[in-house]
């Protein structure tokens, strides 16, 4: 198990660290073998059996951002896994480190530890880190793997931000809807007993109110199975992927997620590109990256062009994939010789372009929101108005 200290130099300074060890009085040893004077061993908590942080995208990028950062100031890779196998906090993280560590011993390669780890990379940083292996590059590889890998989770944290509100508007307008048929209707039941034959409006608002507010455990047992049941679907990358071929054809929504798909494309062939990886190869490594069905297949027949000895800017038009500007940068790029460059150009383009409009977006839900929900409110307030007024004999 682990054990985090603090221990005293030889100058009196105070260092922090983890070891590995069976017990304390090990780990205490262990320590004063390095030297060091111990002042406090405790075990790590995560090795206590206490509730374990599952490893995200951002712990993973985070640590390889300091691993990058390690090799790019000048120290070994071997040197470089070894402390972030003694700093790293999350279990699953020191576990590869060592095993990588380890492997590097035996002769193998940084690459061939990425592959057999259980961190699910992208296959584009695997590769990057393979190029940069073989070029002597490693620091600068992983470096343009890392930026990506931070760019793809920059867009996901920027969805989810940008739809945290829009999503409390909507759920506050649902709740507060069912609280009136469930609450405040049923005060109203009486309306119903009498002889006066009630608007079809005012009936149905009336029915629904009184049954929810018989059935409503039901109800709520209901809604939490099925938020369960869809969570659960959802979590399922076959049923995300036909999702978002669905909202592919949306004409505001889709058209975001096209540019967002291609805005990463883009930044992942040029990343790649600019390790010196082959153009095929990168070609085919980034159409990983890309969401959409369709456009995944436009990309593999724009790679069999490619391979056919065909230009990667007559491939990419001849299967309407970019926009006729991207079409011209690209065709550029390949005259110049700076190809890698033009990509990220048009990454650049694509992603500004997504990211307006993404706010053009949230703009058009937040308004309809609030219509929807004033109509759905309009609408039980007007059927309670009616039963009130044809009770009363009143004329509205």
């Amino acid at each position: 198990m682990q054990f985090s200290y603090k221990a005293l130099d030889q100058n009196q300074a105070v260092i922090v660290g983890v070891i590995d060890a069976s017990d304390e009085r090990e780990a205490a040893r262990l320590i004063r073998e390095k030297n060091l004077q111990p002042l406090t061993v405790t075990p790590r908590e995560d090795e206590q059996g206490g509730l374990r942080k599952k490893l995200s995208r951002e712990d993973i990028t985070i640590s390889l951002f300091e691993l990058t950062t390690m090799l790019e100031s000048g120290v070994s890779i071997a040197e470089a896994l070894q402390s972030l196998h003694e700093a790293d906090s999350h279990p699953q993280l020191r576990r590869f480190y060592k095993s990588a560590s380890e492997q590097l011993q035996r002769g193998s390669s940084f690459g061939n530890a990425l592959r057999a780890a259980d961190l699910k990379l992208p296959a584009y940083f695997i590769q990057l880190v393979e190029a940069g292996e073989a070029s002597g590059q490693l620091g600068a590889t992983m470096r343009r793997g890392v930026e990506q890998m931070e760019y793809d989770l920059a867009v996901v944290n920027e969805l989810r931000n940008a739809l945290i509100y829009p999503a409390i508007l909507v759920l506050s307008g649902l709740s507060a809807v069912a609280l009136i048929f469930i609450f405040v209707v049923p005060k109203f039941a009486n309306l119903m007993d009498g002889k006066q034959e009630l608007p079809m409006l005012a009936t149905a608002v009336l029915s629904t109110g009184l049954w929810l507010n018989e059935n409503f455990y039901w109800v709520a047992a209901l809604v939490v199975v099925l938020a369960v049941m869809a969570a659960m679907q959802f979590a399922k990358p076959a049923v995300r992927q036909v999702l978002l071929d669905k909202l592919a054809g949306f004409p505001v929504f889709g058209r975001w997620l096209a540019e967002s798909d291609i805005a990463r494309w883009s930044s992942v062939m040029a990343a790649m590109l600019a390790s010196h990886i082959e153009l095929t190869k990168a070609l085919d490594l980034a159409r990983s990256s890309v969401k959409n069905t369709r456009r995944s297949k436009a990309l593999l027949s724009a790679l069999n062009a490619v391979q056919s000895g065909g230009t990667l800017s007559k491939a990419l038009q001849d299967n309407q994939i970019l926009n006729t500007t991207a079409y011209n940068l690209i065709r550029a790029g390949e005259k110049t010789g700076r190809l890698a460059e033009m990509l990220q150009a048009v990454a650049k383009i694509y992603e500004n372009s997504g990211k307006n409009r993404m706010k053009r977006l949230l703009l058009m839900i937040e308004p309809l929101a609030i219509v929807f929900i004033g109509i759905a409110v309009g609408v039980i307030i007007l059927g309670l108005i009616q039963a009130i007024t044809s009770v009363n004999d009143v004329a509205i």
